[in-house]
C-alpha cells in the first residue's frame, strides 16, 4: 500500500507538471487586471487606476522582495505580451515605479496628460481613445491593458494656412451645450462674422471669423466658451501682394499693399526682377508703396515684394501699349511727334492717320518698346481724327484735333455788281490765305439763293484765284431782269469754309452770233437811221 501511495503521488505530481507547461502564458495573464474610473475625462483630470493580479511584493523580514510596475498612456492600440518602444512608440508614463502590495495589487491615481512625449514620436493628446498598459518595472512587456477616452474641447479650421484677410471656418465640439463662443487670434478678441455664435445642445459649433492684420508664421486661434472649455489651433499667415490696378502703362504710378509679411523688416519691390522701390512693414507686417512702371514692351510681368527675413509674394502686371502726341491740335502740314511706349521691342511700327488708316510715318521700336516719330498731318476734314501706332501685335491711338477755323471771306472783283459780262465771263476775286491751305469753288446761279436747281456752273478745286469760262461753259444772255448771280467759297485743307456775298450780272447778246437776217435788218435799220439824222441835219440847215 505504502508504494501505492507513492505511486499516486508520483502520477499527480507528473500530471501538474505537465498541466504548467501546456497552459500558455496568456492565460497566467488573464488573472492580471486593472480597472479606470471614470473611463472618461477631461486633460488634466484625475484618473483612478486600480490593478489585481500582478507579483506580490514579500514583506516577511529578511525575505524582502519588492513588486513594482509602470503605468503608461498612449494613443497607440497594442495588446497583452506586446512591447513598449516595440509595438507602441507614442506614450508618456504616468506612474512609474508604483508599488504592488503582498496580494499582488495596486491602487494609484494619475491626471490625463496634455502630450505624449516619452516614446519614440511625440504628439499633443487629442480627443478620443486612447489606451493605458501596465508592465512590470523591470521589463517592457506589457502585462494588462485599459481603454480611456479622452473628453476634450476640440477645434479645426477649414484651412490652416492663408492670408491677411482671408475668411476661416472655425468648428468646435465637446465644447458645454448652449454656451455662448469666443474667439481670439493672439489673445486678442476677434468678431464672428458668420455662423454659430453658441454652441448647439451636442456642444458643437461652426462660425467665420477673419484673419486680422498679422505678421508671417504661425498664430494661434482659441475658442472658448462660457464654462471654461477652450480649444486652441494654429493658423500659419503667408505673405499677401496686392496691386492696385493690374495693368497700365509705362511710367504710370502703381499702389501696392503687403501684408503679412515681417514685423518692422526691410521690403523691396520689383518689377520683372528690377528693384522699383523699397518700404518697412509696419509691426503687423503690412506695408503700402508706391512706384512708377519702367518703359518695357508690351506683355505681362511679375511685380515682387520681399522682406529681409524671405517672406515675399508676387502679383502680375500688364504693361499696355500707349502713345503721346507732341501737339494735339494742329492744321493740314503740322509736324507732329508721336511718342509710343509698350510696344514689341526691336518692332516696326507704323502710324496711321484718320479711319482711313493714311499712312504718315514708320520707324522702329527700340529694346525697350519704345519708339518716336515726327509725322506731317495731312489733309483731313476738321475735328478729332485718330492717330494710330501699331507693330502688328499691340496697338494704340490718341486723338488729334484739326483745326475748324473758317478761312477769310473772299472778295468779288469782276465782274462787277449788276455788270454786262462776256458769255464766256471772267471772274476774279482777291486771294486769301489759311495755314490748312486754300482752294476755291465758284459757284453760278440764276437765284441768288443758289439752290440746287438754279446752280448753272459749279467749279471746284480752283487754286488761283481767277477763272475764264471755257466755250462749253459759256453763259447764256440775259437781261438786267433776269441776272446771273455769282459767288466764291474759299475752302481750306480741313473742310473748313466760307462763302462770299453774291454779286449780280447779266450777258449781252454778241452780233456776230446774231443769225444773218437779223444781222441785215439791223444793217438796214442803222443805215435807214444815220441817212434820217443826215436828212434832217441838211434840211434844217438849208432853212437857215
Amino acid at each position: 500500500m505504502k508504494n501505492n501511495r507513492v505511486l499516486r503521488s508520483l502520477s499527480l505530481a507528473i500530471v501538474l507538471s505537465v498541466v504548467a507547461v501546456v497552459v500558455s502564458p496568456a492565460a497566467v495573464l488573464a488573472y492580471k487586471q486593472i480597472d479606470l474610473y471614470p473611463g472618461e475625462a477631461e486633460l488634466d483630470s484625475w484618473v483612478h487606476v486600480d490593478g489585481t493580479g500582478f507579483p506580490p511584493s514579500d514583506f516577511t523580514p529578511g525575505l524582502e522582495y519588492y513588486s513594482h510596475v509602470d503605468i503608461y498612456f498612449s494613443s497607440q492600440k497594442a495588446g497583452a505580451l506586446d512591447e513598449i518602444d516595440n509595438d507602441v512608440s507614442v506614450y508618456h508614463c504616468v506612474k512609474p515605479g508604483l508599488l504592488v502590495d503582498d496580494h499582488g495589487v495596486f491602487s494609484t491615481r494619475f491626471r490625463v496628460p496634455q502630450q505624449l512625449g516619452d516614446g519614440h514620436k511625440r504628439e499633443e493628446v487629442r480627443r478620443g481613445r486612447h489606451y493605458v498598459y501596465v508592465t512590470c518595472a523591470d521589463s517592457r512587456i506589457i502585462e494588462a491593458v485599459a481603454e480611456f477616452t479622452v473628453i476634450r474641447a476640440e477645434i479645426t479650421l477649414d484651412m490652416d494656412r492663408g492670408p491677411v484677410g482671408a475668411a476661416v471656418d472655425v468648428s468646435g465640439a465637446d465644447f458645454a451645450a448652449r454656451d455662448d463662443i469666443a474667439i481670439e487670434y493672439d489673445d486678442y478678441d476677434v468678431a464672428i462674422v458668420s455662423g454659430d455664435e453658441e454652441t448647439g445642445g451636442d456642444g458643437e459649433f461652426t462660425c467665420s471669423v477673419v484673419i486680422p492684420e498679422s505678421t508671417a508664421g504661425v498664430h494661434i486661434v482659441v475658442a472658448s466658451d462660457e464654462t471654461g472649455n477652450e480649444a486652441e489651433a494654429e493658423f500659419t499667415v503667408e505673405p499677401k501682394l496686392m496691386i492696385a490696378a493690374s495693368e497700365g502703362l509705362c511710367s504710370d504710378t502703381v499702389t501696392v499693399q503687403g501684408t503679412g509679411f515681417g514685423c518692422m523688416k526691410e521690403v523691396t519691390v520689383a518689377f520683372s526682377g528690377d528693384e522699383v522701390a523699397i518700404d518697412e512693414t509696419d509691426k503687423y507686417g503690412s506695408f503700402e508703396v508706391t512706384f512708377s512702371v519702367p518703359a518695357k514692351g508690351a506683355g505681362t510681368y511679375e511685380v515682387e515684394a520681399k522682406d529681409e527675413a524671405q517672406n515675399r509674394d508676387t502679383v502680375d502686371f500688364r504693361v499696355g501699349s500707349a502713345i503721346n502726341l507732341s501737339q494735339t491740335t494742329g492744321h493740314v502740314g503740322s509736324d507732329v511727334t508721336v511718342s509710343g511706349s509698350g510696344f514689341e521691342p526691336d518692332a516696326g511700327i507704323t502710324v496711321t492717320y484718320t479711319a482711313e488708316a493714311m499712312v504718315v510715318g514708320s520707324t522702329v521700336a527700340d529694346a525697350n518698346g519704345r519708339f518716336s516719330v515726327t509725322c506731317i498731318i495731312p489733309a483731313s476734314r476738321h475735328g478729332e481724327q485718330m492717330m494710330t501706332a501699331s507693330d502688328g501685335n499691340n496697338a494704340a491711338s490718341a486723338t488729334f484735333t484739326m483745326e475748324s477755323t473758317p478761312p477769310p471771306v473772299a472778295l468779288l472783283l469782276t465782274p462787277e455788281m449788276g455788270a454786262r459780262a462776256k458769255s464766256t465771263t471772267y471772274f476774279d476775286w482777291e486771294a486769301v490765305t489759311d495755314a490748312s491751305g486754300i482752294t476755291y469753288v465758284l459757284q453760278v446761279a440764276t437765284d441768288e439763293k443758289f439752290s440746287s436747281g438754279s446752280l448753272v456752273l459749279e467749279k471746284g478745286g480752283l487754286s488761283v484765284s481767277e477763272y475764264v469760262l471755257t466755250k462749253e461753259e459759256k453763259l447764256s444772255a440775259t437781261d438786267k431782269e433776269s441776272p446771273y448771280y455769282w459767288r466764291v467759297k474759299s475752302v481750306d485743307g480741313a473742310a473748313n469754309e466760307s462763302v462770299s456775298e453774291p454779286w449780280s450780272f447779266h450777258v449781252g447778246l454778241a452780233f456776230s452770233k446774231l443769225p444773218t437776217p437779223a444781222r441785215v435788218v439791223i444793217i438796214v435799220a442803222v443805215v435807214l437811221a444815220v441817212a434820217y439824222v443826215a436828212y434832217e441835219v441838211i434840211r434844217r440847215r438849208s432853212y437857215q
